[in-house]
């Protein structure tokens, strides 16, 4: 009995620990083949720098590694520890570990045809596969080894379709914790498949996964299970609409694992569809089919889909145009939330540039985030409130400026999900004991006026915020606060099930008025990238300034530069600034918050 009883609580840790940060890390960039020409001349471009959004903080920032020597594709995932700190990262032909090194095992995973002319000849560098969700990284525990199955949409070079899957094994504690490739090249299913609808789903007991593949045609769906056994063929259902060869889209879950989406089209000749299931999350089965066409514009390359957290709407794009579903009433007619405005990154390069919508990523912060289907686009298009209807959910087209990107964005599973508590799979005895956590935001004009976004999981029932300003608590999920004057605020946050109660308290600090607040704020800036060209991304996180300003100085002290700064993310335009170093001083009213370097190239 003590054994079984250790063995439960050992499998409830897991659960709790494993699923909170593994996606925190969203490794980018480095695609084009000119990047590893630079690396040997030692002279990076801006455009081809490797980096990586950094959820571990909030607001997310940008860390940028110039001498990372690595190349993402369009195929792209990574993993992080229970701690947010990467493990590591591949693009389906390689696998590097958290020193930026090929795992032991993984300089070369996935070999096939493919692998002949995608690698550089004179550097041995590859490239990476051109499966836009074509990898996923699942963790498993077996024997009592943590281990990663990194599932891959193979492509043979020859016919350039996908051929299958494959996948990988990763060891997480061997070669002194770095960790190691201990199988390769392990064949799934030998099969015609859609190229970019690599999907997984926790099943119902909060412990395995379920992975779903579509063949080319676009009707029978393939379904597999993870287990401490291994991988298990399970379903096969012909039940989608028919969708010829040359995927374009991609697939998603429901953050709660009970529907399954796909948008997908041929993009020559204008035919796109959007297939929603029901998804039972115990026994793997797709159900209750809904389908509806979207228009593909000619050479799209971007129908993308994505449930809002709280999974009451499904966006859906093409390239040119996107649509909110209401998934309480698909009866309803969708809206249309936006039209790409033919921004370009660089207009010097008119086409090559341009930022037409593309594929979603579930950001940690509760945000949507877009990477545009063109070749060489340098923003990302944001969506901050996605649970709201229509215009409100506050999409930004290239709200986030990022080195040159093509299609790269990192495929993840949601992996904040638990046992489906109650159902006739929930036999492993593992609970949802909820964890709060939670974002906010100014009102532009008000400073004082807060919006907090709920970003708490592991099913909370109930939530009560206490501002620490003396107001009543609010049970509000998401609500909006107003303080009463300036000063620091402590912040907390209680959510709760039947299982359990969870607080998180955050200090909020909202302008200054004596150098006590300076010296006691925890106001925390990033400048990204550094050395910069164009336009400087200066993040501010953990202060929010009453009239905040940021001001460049050349290196004999005259001001060069001098733009508002708020809360979250903010583009300095230093295009038009001689090369040199500038210090920046960021100041609220007529107190100094903080001070630093910057080099213009």
């Amino acid at each position: 009995m003590r054994a079984v009883t250790i063995s439960i609580i050992y499998l409830i840790s897991i659960l709790q620990l494993s699923a909170q940060k593994n996606d925190y890390n969203w490794a980018m960039g480095s695609h084009a083949t000119s990047t590893i020409d630079m690396i040997l001349k030692d002279s990076i471009e801006k455009e081809f720098w490797p980096f990586t959004l950094n959820f571990t903080s909030d607001p997310m920032t940008i860390d940028y590694y110039p001498y990372r020597r690595f190349m993402f594709g369009a195929t792209n995932t990574n993993y992080s520890d229970d701690s947010g700190k990467l493990v590591c990262y591949t693009n389906g032909m390689q696998v590097f570990g958290s020193d930026d090194l090929p795992l032991q095992g993984g300089d070369t995973i996935n070999y096939n045809n493919y692998w002949r002319n995608n690698v550089h000849n004179a550097t041995g560098d590859v490239y990476g596969f051109r499966q836009f969700q074509g990898n996923i990284i699942l963790p498993m525990v077996q024997d009592g080894k943590e281990l990663l199955y990194d599932f891959n949409i193979m492509v043979d070079l020859y016919v350039d379709e996908p051929i299958g899957v494959w996948y990988t094994i990763i060891d997480r504690q061997c070669n002194g914790g770095k960790g190691c490739v201990i199988s390769k090249d392990k064949v799934l299913i030998k099969k015609m498949l859609k190229s970019n609808l690599l999907q997984a789903c926790r099943h119902a007991n909060g412990r395995d996964w379920w992975i779903i593949v579509l063949d080319s045609e676009g009707v029978t769906y393939y379904t597999f299970l993870l287990d401490p056994t291994g991988v298990h063929a399970i379903h096969t259902q012909a039940i989608g609409k028919y969708n010829p060869v040359l995927s374009a889209g991609n697939a998603t879950f429901s953050h709660a694992g009970d529907k399954y989406a796909i948008c997908d089209g041929r993009y020559w000749d204008s035919i796109g569809v959007v297939s929603i299931f029901d998804f039972d999350r115990c026994t793997g089965l797709l159900s209750n089919p809904f389908f509806d066409t979207l228009v593909i514009p000619e050479a799209s390359v971007g129908q993308s889909v994505a449930f809002s957290p709280n999974d009451r709407y499904l966006y859906v794009n093409n390239r040119n145009d996107l649509y909110q579903y209401d998934i309480a009433d698909l009866r309803k007619p969708r809206i249309h939330i936006a039209t790409y405005d033919g921004f370009q990154s660089n207009p010097d390069t008119p086409g090559f540039t341009q930022t037409p919508f593309g594929f979603w990523g579930y950001g940690p912060d509760g945000r949507l985030y877009n990477v545009s289907g063109a070749a060489s686009a340098e923003h990302l298009h944001i969506m901050d409130y996605p649970d709201e209807q229509g215009d409100a959910c506050s999409f930004r087209q290239h709200a986030l400026h990022i080195p040159n990107n093509p299609w790269s964005m990192p495929n993840f599973p949601h992996y904040r999900l638990g046992p489906l508590d109650g159902s006739p799979c929930d036999t492993l005895g593992l609970d949802n004991y909820p964890v709060a956590k939670f974002r906010y935001e100014p009102d532009s004009l008000d400073y004082l006026r807060l919006r907090f976004t709920d970003l708490s999981y592991f099913r909370p029932e109930s939530w009560t915020w206490n501002f620490g300003d003396g107001s009543p608590q609010e049970s509000t999920k998401s609500p909006y606060h107003t303080f009463p004057h300036q000063g620091v605020y402590h912040v907390c946050l209680t959510v709760s099930n039947e299982n359990s109660s969870n607080t998180t308290c955050r200090d909020i600090t909202l302008g200054t008025s004596s150098s006590t607040d300076i010296s006691t704020s925890k106001a925390d800036i990033s400048t990204f990238p550094n050395p910069v060209e164009d336009y400087l991304l200066v993040t501010l996180g953990e202060y929010v300034p009453a009239h905040g300003e940021i001001s460049l100085y050349d290196i004999s002290g005259h001001s060069v530069l001098t733009q508002r700064l708020y809360y979250g993310q903010n583009n300095i335009d230093v295009q038009s600034l001689p090369s040199g170093i500038y210090l920046w001083r960021f100041t609220d009213g007529s107190m100094q918050v903080r001070e630093g370097k910057v080099v213009k190239r």
